[in-house]
């Protein structure tokens, strides 16, 4: 195997959710990285915490990168949300030494020191930074031809500005990951960059319903074939609608050479037709 990669499971990976685990760790294996499950890390406290208790989610997040710094590791993460309160975490400690100290004192009590050392990677930056493009590519097998494939980045990967993995006003870097996987890409379209709703999900499921719908008939009008996104939260909230929708990684896993029953293509609600 070639080099570690530290996995931070949050929420994405539990319950009825847990074949994307399985979906993350092929990724991985068809990307000759060695997973390092993070199996004592806590929820990041996105959408709750996050928004009454900003010492909690530093402290809670601070912890889960000490626990990628003791392993050796940076930390991964495919799900926007938790990438996004994460990077959030390490750039607030890494920019207030007080703070830092704080959280620190905490974190002693666990045997545990947030050093600051460990990167914090999502999906799309992975591919661009850890693994690096060219040798993404050199590690697909087949072409997914014949495919019309809108991206959809979601929220948290492009806001705030100080984290965000592209640039917010013209993203390019997924439209970058998914184009050499031989599919056609179908960009600008309709209600591309707005909210999938998943956090409304338990508050106001109308909502949601609502806000998760758009981007897809937006897709569809422009005449695309399916939606393609990295964030698992944003898969789930979109899941089940007439426009099918799929993660990233399965495409790149069926690239790599797996049949798209090995991708769990089957774990879909809307049914994924691919022509191989």
């Amino acid at each position: 195997m070639g080099k570690k990669i530290g996995i931070y499971p949050g929420c994405c990976f539990q319950g009825a959710d847990v074949h994307n685990y399985d979906i993350l760790v092929a990724f991985l294996k068809n990307m000759d990285l060695e997973e390092v499950l993070l199996d004592r890390s806590a929820c990041c406290g996105g959408g709750v915490i996050d928004e009454t208790n900003k010492l909690i989610v530093y402290g809670l997040n601070a912890r889960n990168i000490a626990l990628a710094e003791e392993a050796g590791v940076d930390l991964y993460t495919p799900c926007n949300t938790c990438y996004m309160i994460i990077a959030k975490t390490k750039l607030a400690l890494d920019s207030d030494p007080k703070l830092k100290e704080k959280i620190n004192e905490i974190l002693a009590e666990e045997g545990l020191e947030y050093k600051g050392t460990a990167t914090i990677y999502h999906t799309l930056n992975l591919i661009r930074d850890f693994i690096g493009l060219e040798e993404y590519k050199s590690k697909l097998k087949r072409k997914i031809e014949g495919v019309k494939v809108a991206p959809y980045y979601g929220c948290h990967v492009l806001a705030p500005n100080e984290v965000a993995l592209d640039d917010p006003e013209n993203p390019t870097l997924l439209k970058e990951i998914l184009e050499p996987l031989g599919v056609e890409i179908v960009d600008g379209y309709k209600n591309e960059y707005t909210c999938c709703g998943y956090h409304a999900s338990y508050t106001n499921p109308q909502q949601k319903e609502q806000l998760a719908v758009k981007p897809l008939e937006g897709a569809k009008e422009a005449g695309a074939d399916l939606v393609a996104t990295p964030c698992p939260l944003c898969h789930k909230a979109m899941d089940g609608h007439d426009e099918p929708i799929i993660q990233v990684l399965q495409l790149i896993n069926v690239a790599c050479g797996m049949t798209p029953e090995e991708a769990l293509f089957h774990y879909n609600k809307t049914p994924v037709n691919l022509a191989l």
